[in-house]
């Protein structure tokens, strides 16, 4: 194909022979031929729009002589709007898409196919959301619009691709009709190999330009537009105005309609044999309508579109060569218009032809291709039944008579990705042969039925054969699996995990033997949708001549593991040949360390198979080489690629030495990483020369008895022991993990059948706990008990739920202890006893120590002083000292810690009281981000190497935990949690709360988007359980009242005072019991008849409430009812929390598409309510019952209308929230319209937006709730182009303008705001929208553990400003909208300090101003915004940021705007800031301003005058901290940088405060000795407590902020030293209720 010669002649245009995946390709062609391109991303399509974008940046110039034009709207529904828009005023214009994507613009692509417009879509071909969502190849969204009118063609292979869209392009514009080129997603858009790209020189002759006047290429076209044309005629022009799009009614619709067939559709097939003959002539590369394989002789075919067909070919070539078989292909590379007269010829007395297809339609007659095949054929046949001399009546047809129709069979294959293997395709052909059983429809790649793996497997596989028998037929298996990989080919796996650069490096090794060998190559990645921490594998082949499979390999040379737990989950040595390699992560030095950690097995097969093996500490090279540490994980695998070449025979093979060697690998990491700055580029390649050096070879591979690493067990997972069996149905998570979850866990989830549950593809609440995370983390968080304060910091910031916080009083824990002894099936005899003298003992011990103490350490101390005075002997002391050995061995070395909160200050008020804290690791799903490392300020959290002993220290610890009871109410520091007072964090100390948010999920590791759900769930929770067991104790009493009142209703019939009828019922029972019955009829005579209409009526209201409390405390799960239930939008959220079969959560969870998730909710919500109703009406009418007061006549009609809207205020507290769950994708954008709706509604459904602003799921995009000059994908950096240009859509704002619902815009660092929030919205009878900033890791380009730092920084930079809007506070904006928790309202900009160190090295710190620009300067997607500027290089004319942007526009000419920072030796730096960065922290201090004035706040003080004392103020800093420079680092000039009297005034400015207070005022004051520094009073009311000089709270000014503020911060001190004092202020709103909660903490 490469340089292919025409006729013995040269062609013109070759082709540039590179490397690259279909999306590059395409845009190759796109980048030259187009103007213009309206996009929205979506995988595996996304890469074409981001490539476009790059391309827009860099200010590319098109053969047009013009740069490039993009635009991302806010859905693919409107991308298809935005390029007929282009295209309709004359514009070359372009889209790309997938999947839903694709449907969603469908009536879109209906209007461009009316108007003409001649755009090409470019699909990447992709599964449709069905039963679930999936990311990879399918072909339902390319049929999905095939009854449009768009002509549709499909690329086979990335050249193909490219070609294509150029041909499609050309037959758009002449035909005048839109093109749709489809390519298989992932399989083409992502593998790479080689092709020819085509040259801009070609694509100028071939396409000409979109304002080119050529000749009208059809008669329609000259009787409409003349003899010439405009290429991309102009129908929106306002120097030739027309109108489009009219309406057409009966008179004149049908006929625009029939008019298209005959003026324009049936030209497309004469159009495009021209146009690809013409492209031949040029490049050499011939395309038909359909393409054909060694059909000469062909007896049997097959029979389909995209990558199949390149791998179909190569089986063609092997069943021809091996078995003789007469085998051809056909790919049908144009679908509409259907070449139906040349399958015709082609098919016509073929023996047999299967027809595959990468998609199902199980309702259709046939599958989309073979219904245009059979409908193609049976014209055939039509033609040859005419009589001869007669006309045919399809005369492009051949004639077919019955016996020369080729028998047909129809299959499905590869349904979102599923990998096809040769061995399928041979099946397809085996299947057709004579002796074959022939089966007409079947589907290749899966299985219905199997071997059992147990008993219960075998029942139910045999369960369903008998009731559908047909199965067993319904999935075909070849006889067969040969390689059929090119002679010479090097076949490389690779097993790594995802976050750790597996794909990166895969390319960077295969664009390196590309370019070393000139070989073709194919380097398919295969992955699933979850983000990080699961297994990844990626697939290289390089061979010297071209590599037709388009599967996973089978057959391996080379294995490579960057994942050291490979074992535990995989057979990473299947598949690897003879004498082959494999190279593995291992942190060991010695070899001989290394091959013990392999399993037996393996080490078996190794030897065996003479296998060469490798290891190199690939995460050390990195650790040690990155410059960056959030590179670490992703670095690693670069040291592989060095290994790789080292132990590998390329070298020699290519003639290479090391120097050529590492000089091809530069230029690659050049090219890949050069834009990050040549520091990344030098770490990658250091990363990759140790790799070359170090790999070390195993030498001595001797079986051994025993290997230390064994595979992962399938026993049951240690959460899920927790959980009760359900009823065995298909919500029952143990039933679930017997049919599918062990087999994932064992690493044979590919394995699953397609089986009855399958189909419905639903998953069990909690299923999360099926995973175990221990493999994926290389440190793990260390508890130091003695160092931890309780502040909360760590388990309310985990994204996990991994480091849960309890405490427990010591008897609970000794309890705890025995029960665990007895149930192991030991009695005990004295330790229940015993406990109570050692409980005192060890309150004793700690008393002094307080803080200090090591409890488990003294646990043993009391333990060992009471026995040793024990007055025990005897056996009884031998048993004693049996079991209190018992005791510590459960125990452990499990650590508890004293703390001011839970055991001092409550000693302090009451002896005894005082209860133990443990904060404890889950083994199982912490994935190791260290996030709660990095909050905890008291060294309590450390961070260890993970070791095999402490794997088992943390396994015994968390056993222990497990059994320990739930912390008690008691502890708890929550005195109203509605009311929402007290540490409201503490709401996680509860197990169920925390547990609220299982994990065992994608997500990435610290993801910020999981710690934001998780305390919405724990809040959720928290709310719900005192509410429910409130309401089952009602209903508990009502049943018994009313069992009660039956009885008693019954007895009214029986006359109790006729004496005479007991005795003679009495008599007449003397041989037999005496019934009440029988009793019953003896006394009924003359008495009422019992209301047979009530008595049903009642014992049916009964069972309703019997029901309802099983409801509550059981129901089908055995858990009973979930606190709440979420409805997902598509997009990061949903796919790291529903990817299967592991599922986070224990409620109620749907996802339906990217966009409508708000309206979903909207559905469900009433028929949710409706639920809800039936069991408030059956409380209401038993209360009724058993007041006398329920009439049916006059309730039963309210009770039929009884709806939500009828709730009390208590019943509706009841109600599990109903919750929208997405991103700032779809609920900022694609899905807006739904979320505005809903508020609009006043349905009171909960909204939680996770406002990452960079669309994560999709690799980091551009979206409405960016900020300006974020550098995104689709908003990418350049020449052109410096990245995003719109100011933030302010969703809390928009959220307001709607009056109906209640809004909070907050962070996971201000926890207090946060939760608060929540409460708020989800008690309100309204709509709730939660719009919460959540860290996105990867996608901001910061560390795993920064969530908390980062949305801090946002907030306080007034990035992301903390809102609420409550319509039910008052009437006004002003009453309704507060913007309390922002730091230093009165100010541009809040201070924070610098600290650094001079020249000498002495330490100094500056205080500055913190703008929006000091927090992008942390963020890598702000990066190139910035420009370092060493103290050498500083000069008058820059200008600190915050001074900058008050200057006058005139004014800032030549002057360079800058923020203060530290380099990496910590030494003060300038940094000088771009201007779209200078742009982005205006628009953020301005919409600050407006907040504020909305709001109110600006009214209260007299802004002009506090600017101008600001400023003052800061230069005042400025200077000081310069003259410290000046003198060597004497920074007592700074002393005076404080909070300053003015300032303090400022706080306290137009507030009611009256000089005449109805109480004695007595000031806040903080016993200092005794704070913990847990930073709750300094956040919470900054101006009224600072940190002294030994990080202890004192009050600098004690009406420097609210009461409230106040009363909260003694509220959540740790250490119980804070106290309140009295208002100061007597106007302050809710003043007397503040008092009173101030009354305990005085």
């Amino acid at each position: 194909m490469f340089g292919k010669k025409k006729d013995g002649k040269q062609v013109r245009y070759p082709g540039f022979r590179m490397a690259m995946d279909g999306n590059t390709a395409v845009i190759m062609c796109e980048r030259e031929a187009s103007d213009a391109a309206g996009a929205y991303p979506i995988t595996p399509s996304t890469q074409m729009g981001e490539y476009w974008a790059e391309e827009t940046a860099r200010g590319h110039i098109n053969i047009s002589g013009k740069p490039l034009l993009f635009v991302e709207p806010e859905s693919e529904h409107a991308a298809a709007a935005v390029t007929a828009g282009m295209s309709m005023s004359g514009l070359r214009a372009t889209n790309f898409s997938s999947a839903q994507g694709v449907a969603f613009m469908h009536e879109s692509l209906y209007a461009a196919v009316g108007k003409r417009l001649p755009y090409v879509l470019n699909i990447g071909s992709r599964a449709i959301t069905k039963a679930s969502l999936n990311v990879h190849c399918g072909h339902d969204d390319y049929h999905c619009i095939d009854d449009t009118g768009f002509f549709q063609v499909f690329a086979n292979n990335a050249q193909g691709a490219a070609d294509l869209n150029l041909i499609a392009r050309k037959i758009a514009e002449l035909s005048l009709t839109p093109a749709a080129v489809g390519q298989d997603g992932f399989l083409t858009t992502h593998v790479i190999e080689p092709l020819q790209v085509p040259e801009r020189d070609l694509i100028e002759e071939f396409l000409g330009r979109p304002d080119d006047i050529i000749d009208s290429p059809t008669p329609a076209q000259k009787m409409v537009y003349g003899e010439k044309r405009r290429r991309v005629p102009e129908i929106w022009d306002v120097d030739n105005p027309m109108l489009s799009g009219s309406v057409q009614n009966q008179d004149a619709y049908m006929q625009a309609v029939a008019a298209q067939r005959p003026y324009f559709f049936d030209h497309i097939s004469t159009i495009t044999d021209q146009v690809m003959a013409e492209f031949a002539e040029l490049t050499g590369r011939r395309y038909a309508r359909i393409g054909t394989y060694r059909l000469d002789d062909a007896e049997y075919l097959i029979v389909g579109q995209g990558s199949m067909v390149v791998q179909a070919q190569a089986v063609v070539d092997y069943l021809r060569k091996t078995r003789k078989l007469k085998v051809g292909v056909v790919d049908i590379t144009m679908f509409r218009p259907f070449p139906g007269d040349l399958i015709g010829k082609v098919l016509k007395g073929r023996k047999g032809v299967a027809v595959l297809e990468r998609t199902d339609q199980p309702l259709a007659e046939d599958l989309p291709v073979m219904r245009e095949v059979r409908a193609a054929l049976n014209k055939c046949v039509e033609n040859g039944a005419v009589k001869k001399k007669a006309e045919k009546p399809y005369p492009d047809y051949v004639s077919c008579t019955a016996d020369q129709m080729p028998a047909l069979y129809s299959a499905a294959y590869g349904l979102g990705s599923r990998d096809l293997q040769p061995e399928a395709l041979i099946a397809a052909f085996e299947n057709m042969l004579p002796d074959a059983q022939q089966h007409k429809f079947f589907y290749l790649g899966i299985d219905f039925v199997r071997e059992p793996t147990d008993p219960k497997d075998e029942i139910r596989i045999q369960q369903t054969v008998d009731a559908y028998p047909q199965i067993k037929d319904l999935a075909l298996k070849g006889s067969e699996n040969p390689d059929l990989l090119p002679e010479g080919a090097i076949t490389v796996r690779m097993h790594s995990v995802g976050g750790w650069g597996a794909v990166t490096t895969g390319k960077n090794l295969a664009m390196t033997l590309y370019e070393l060998l000139g070989f073709d190559i194919r380097a398919n990645p295969k992955y699933g949708s979850e983000k990080k921490g699961q297994p990844t594998t990626y697939f290289l082949s390089a061979a010297p001549e071209p590599i037709r499979l388009n599967c996973e390999y089978t057959y391996v040379d080379v294995v490579m593991s960057p994942d050291p737990n490979v074992f535990t989950h995989s057979n990473p040595l299947f598949g690897l040949k003879k004498g082959g390699v494999f190279i593995i992560q291992s942190e060991l030095n010695k070899a001989d360390e290394v091959w013990k950690r392999i399993p037996v097995n393996a080490q078996r097969f190794i030897v065996e198979h003479d296998i060469h093996v490798y290891f190199v500490d690939g995460f050390r090279i990195a650790r040690e080489e990155a410059s960056s540490a959030e590179l670490q994980f992703r670095m690693q695998g670069n040291a592989f690629q060095g290994a790789f070449f080292a132990v590998s025979p390329l070298m020699e093979r290519a003639g290479l030495d090391e120097e050529g060697l590492f000089e091809a690998i530069e230029n690659q990491l050049r090219e890949k990483f050069g834009v990050k700055g040549e520091r990344v580029v030098q770490d990658n390649l250091r990363v990759v020369q140790r790799g070359f050096d170090e790999v070390t070879e195993i030498t001595d591979k001797k079986v051994r008895k025993h290997a230390v690493v064994k595979r992962k067990s399938t026993g049951l997972p240690v959460m899920l022991k927790q959980l009760p069996a359900g009823d065995g149905g298909v919500s029952d998570v143990h039933r679930f993990w017997e049919q599918t979850g062990s087999f994932y866990n064992s690493g044979r989830g590919n394995g699953n059948l397609a089986d009855p549950y399958q189909a419905l593809s639903l998953i069990p609440a909690a299923t999360g706990v099926f995973r175990d995370m221990t493999q994926i983390r290389f440190e793990y968080p260390k508890f130091v008990a003695e160092n931890c304060t309780a502040c909360g910091n760590c388990y309310s910031a985990c994204p996990d739920s991994a480091i849960p916080g309890l405490v427990n009083s010591i008897a609970d824990v000794f309890a705890a202890t025995i029960l665990r002894i007895e149930t192991k099936g030991r009695p005990t005899q004295y330790l229940r006893r015993e406990v109570r003298a050692v409980e005192k003992r060890l309150r004793a011990m700690i008393e002094p120590l307080g803080e200090a103490a090591e409890v488990s350490l003294l646990i043993d101390q009391a333990v060992l002083e009471h026995l040793a005075e024990s007055e025990l002997e005897g056996d009884a002391r031998i048993a004693l000292e049996e079991e209190f050995a018992l005791l510590s061995a459960e125990m452990g070395d499990f650590q508890f810690s004293i703390t001011k909160p839970y055991w001092s200050n409550r000693e302090k008020k009451n002896k005894g009281s005082g209860g133990l804290f443990a904060i404890t690791v889950n083994p199982y799903t912490c994935k190791g981000c260290m996030e709660c490392i990095e909050v905890c300020d008291d060294q309590a959290l450390l961070a260890e190497p993970q070791t095999p002993a402490a794997i088992e220290q943390m396994q015994r610890d968390w056993d222990f935990w497990l059994d320990l009871p739930t912390t008690d109410p008691d502890f708890i520091r929550i005195d109203d949690l509605d009311e929402k007072i007290g540490a409201l964090e503490t709401l996680l100390l509860d197990k169920n709360n925390y547990q609220s948010l299982l994990s065992g999920d994608g997500a990435c590791m610290g993801c910020g988007e999981k710690s934001v759900i998780h305390l919405f769930t724990g809040t959720v929770t928290a709310l719900m359980q005192p509410r429910v067991k409130k309401h089952l104790a009602e209903i508990d009493g009502l049943i018994q009242q009313l069992e009660t009142h039956v009885r008693l209703k019954l007895a009214e019939g029986m006359d109790l005072s006729n004496l005479d009828k007991i005795d003679s019922a009495v008599d007449a029972s003397q041989d037999s019991d005496l019934t009440l019955s029988h009793l019953s009829d003896s006394l009924a005579g003359g008495a009422q008849p019992v209301d047979q209409k009530w008595l049903r009526w009642v014992t049916q209201l009964l069972e309703k409430l019997r029901y309802l409390k099983w409801q509550y405390t059981d129901g089908k799960t055995g858990r009973g009812r979930a606190e709440m239930g979420i409805i997902n939008a598509t997009g990061c959220t949903s796919v790291w929390g529903s990817t299967f079969p592991f599922n986070p959560y224990p409620f109620p969870w749907t996802s339906h598409l990217f966009q409508d998730s708000p309206s979903v909710a909207m559905g469900i919500f009433e028929g949710h309510m409706r639920k809800m109703a039936d069991g408030f009406k059956a409380v209401r009418q038993a209360k009724l019952e058993l007041e006398g007061k329920y009439s049916a006549s006059e309730h039963e009609a309210f009770f039929t209308y009884f709806d939500w809207k009828q709730f009390s205020d208590e019943e509706w507290l009841l109600c599990p929230p109903v919750v929208s769950v997405g991103g700032d994708g779809a609920m900022y954008d694609i899905g807006f319209q739904n979320l505005s709706r809903l508020m609009a509604s006043g349905m009171p459904v909960k909204v939680l937006v996770l406002d990452t602003q960079v669309y994560s799921n999709t690799g980091g995009q551009a979206c409405t709730s960016g900020f300006v000059g974020q550098v995104a994908d689709m908003s990418p950096y350049g020449k052109a182009w410096k990245g995003k240009t719109e100011i933030r859509k302010e969703m809390g704002l928009i959220g307001m303008a709607h009056r109906t619902s209640f809004v909070l815009q907050s962070s996971m660092a201000h926890i207090t705001h946060l939760l608060e929030g929540y409460i708020d919205g989800l008690n309100s009878r309204r709509p709730a929208l939660f719009n919460i900033y959540a860290v996105c890791q990867p996608e901001h380009g910061v560390g795993d553990d920064m969530s908390d730092h980062q949305s801090k920084l946002a907030v306080e930079s007034r990035g992301y400003p903390l809102f609420k809007y409550d319509p039910d506070a008052g009437v006004t904006f002003e009453e309704c909208c507060s913007v309390e928790g922002n730091p230093a309202l009165d100010a541009d900009w809040p201070e924070y300090t610098i600290k650094y160190k001079n020249e000498d090295g002495s330490a100094a710190e500056l205080s500055v101003p913190l703008t929006f620009a000091d927090f992008a300067l942390t963020e890598g997607r702000f990066r190139k915004h910035f420009r370092k500027a060493p103290p050498e290089t500083w000069h008058d004319d820059m200008l600190p940021l915050a001074e900058f942007i008050e200057l006058e526009q005139d004014d800032r000419e030549g002057k360079f705007p800058y923020i203060w920072a530290t380099d990496a030796k910590n030494r003060l730096i300038r940094v000088l800031v771009a201007q779209e960065l200078v742009t982005s922290t205006e628009e953020r201090r301005d919409f600050c301003h407006q907040l504020k004035s909305l709001v109110g706040v600006e009214q209260l003080v007299d802004l002009d005058q506090v600017r101008a004392e600001a400023k003052a103020e800061m230069a005042q800093s400025l200077t000081a901290g310069l003259l410290a420079l000046a003198n060597g680092g004497d920074v007592s000039a700074l002393a005076s940088l404080g909070e300053t009297p003015a300032a303090s005034a400022v706080a306290g400015a137009g507030l009611a405060a009256a000089n005449d207070l109805p109480w004695e005022y007595e000031a806040v004051w903080v016993e200092s000795p005794e704070c913990t520094a847990c930073d709750e009073c300094t956040d919470l009311a900054p101006k009224v407590f600072k940190y002294n000089d030994q990080k202890q709270a004192v009050v600098v000014d004690p009406k420097g902020g609210t009461f409230r503020d106040i009363v909260k911060a003694a509220e959540k001190c740790t250490a119980g030293c804070l106290h309140p004092g009295t208002p100061w202020n007597a106007a302050e709103k809710d003043v007397e209720k503040l008092m009173k909660r101030a009354e305990k903490y005085q």
